[in-house]
């Protein structure tokens, strides 16, 4: 299959997915508009191909959409959308699979970088998942990176919360950059429980942003 010629802006703009039985969709942010808004989503997709290949590359493989056009009210449940599929970085060394149709089940979290401040802001994550936690940096301000993590807490920390299945948590003693970020096998603490780090899914250190 032959990839759609990609532009520079939407080299740089799509969502990763992650999981296999209950799929999530991860915005890839920018610092500039319209583009400057973190979310985590419950998604559908109409086709088989990126579960059988979830299934051959297992949970940490790096697969991502390119939507044709994607806005955050773009992003509202009941919505969808057409979007390739790449296993990898779309716009890089990704390997096209096909077109998909992504469908918004679920609105987990919607965030929005900040302004930088004196004050240092501290290193926090939206933690979410069901069958396999997943940790997602919340972006502040430039340079800023964005990272995706596979994670395990000890317990069935989801079951009161039913549908609510997504909370941001802070990384105490760490700073919000990338000397400070999350890495595999480490165990942090998040809240009352113990958080440990599986493996690193994706991590982006050039984020654009205005000149």
């Amino acid at each position: 299959m032959v990839p759609p010629e990609t532009t520079p802006e939407l080299a740089v703009h799509g969502l990763v997915l992650l999981g296999t039985d209950t799929v999530y969709a991860v915005h890839m942010p920018t610092f500039t508009a319209p583009c400057d808004f973190q979310a985590v989503l419950r998604v559908t997709l109409d086709t088989d191909t990126y579960r059988t290949a979830r299934k051959r590359y297992g949970t940490s493989a790096l697969f991502t959409v390119r939507p044709r056009t994607l806005l955050l009210k773009d992003l509202e449940p009941g919505a969808s959308f057409p979007a390739d599929l790449y296993f990898g970085r779309f716009g890089r060394e990704g390997e096209f699979l096909g077109e998909v149709r992504v469908g918004i089940e679920e609105r987990l979290y919607v965030g929005h970088p900040t302004e930088p401040t004196i004050e240092p802001t501290p290193l926090r994550y939206v933690l979410f998942g069901r069958e396999q936690l997943y940790l997602a940096h919340v972006l502040t301000g430039p340079p800023g990176f964005d990272q995706v993590l596979t994670a395990q807490l000890p317990g069935e920390w989801l079951t009161s919360a039913g549908e609510q299945s997504a909370r941001t948590v802070t990384i105490p003693g760490r700073p919000d950059d990338l000397t400070g970020r999350l890495h595999p096998g480490e165990q942090v603490a998040a809240g009352d429980a113990e958080l440990q780090v599986l493996m690193e899914v994706y991590l982006e250190t050039a984020i654009p942003h205005a000149s």
